[in-house]
């Protein structure tokens, strides 16, 4: 068995080469709307950017498995202050950040499919749904149980910007492109969420395809849980009367 010592030490290294074999929501940033420009906030229980406390992986093929890890089955579970829950109003965008951890820059296979990112959410904060309930949610939130709703139609894992700086030939070119960073993926608070209410939302990645089409049948998910606290939307008269300047909401939503 490895000492403390001996784990930290791992855990610094891991971190330093950011090649970790999983991805999963590291943070998430208000870009557009009420609550100001740049506020931040992070998947339930997050610890920092460590493989064994943030992924979750689902290989099930039925998905009637939870679809939040055993780390995150708690309702606004952020015990670390350093890492503090979202606070959102309706109609806000938000961006969520995540590392593609060598899948696109070193993919197994030649023709690996990197799949799609969902983002999901409900109010009904009692729900421990399985992952098959939460994907058969629709954006009309009348799908599955009708309990929840899909928030935005699904996008690739790959945004085509990010990579790691890694020095393989994928990133060399992204790099000389400009590109490089994490991988971004964005979703708006549906505007019928009430103020005060807690929405849960879930980010699930369909990463089933990593070996290609020969490998019929392979099942392989990836969520996080995040619970975001919805504050009062900012109508144009309040923001007047608070002085608040809300321009960066169409500057910004356009890059979404």
């Amino acid at each position: 068995m490895f000492s403390s010592s001996v784990q930290f030490l791992i855990l610094i290294s891991a971190a330093a080469t950011g090649v970790l074999g999983h991805s999963w929501i590291d943070d998430l940033t208000v870009v557009g709307g009420s609550i100001p420009t740049g506020t931040k906030g992070y998947i339930r229980n997050y610890q920092g950017h460590y493989d064994d406390t943030s992924f979750y992986r689902i290989e099930d093929p039925s998905l009637n498995v939870a679809a939040c890890a055993p780390f995150q089955q708690e309702l606004n579970q952020y015990p670390n202050p350093q890492y503090p829950q979202l606070t959102a109003a309706p109609g806000d965008w938000v961006l969520g950040t995540y590392t593609e951890n060598g899948h696109i820059s070193k993919p197994p296979v030649p023709d690996s499919n990197l799949g799609q990112i969902f983002w999901y959410a409900t109010t009904h904060n009692d729900l421990k749904p399985t992952l098959r309930q939460v994907i058969d949610w629709t954006a009309d939130g009348k799908g599955g149980d009708g309990k929840g709703m899909l928030l935005v139609q699904p996008t690739s894992f790959d945004d085509g910007v990010c990579i790691e700086d890694n020095g393989t030939p994928e990133a060399l070119k992204r790099k000389a492109a400009n590109g490089g960073g994490p991988c971004k993926s964005s979703f708006k608070i549906p505007e019928t969420t009430q103020s005060g209410s807690t929405l849960t939302v879930f980010w699930v990645w369909n990463f089933s395809g990593q070996f290609g089409p020969k490998k019929v049948g392979h099942t392989e998910w990836y969520t996080s849980c995040i619970d975001i606290k919805i504050g009062d939307k900012v109508t144009s008269n309040m923001t007047a009367k608070r002085g608040i300047k809300n321009t960066q909401s169409a500057k910004f939503r356009g890059r979404l």
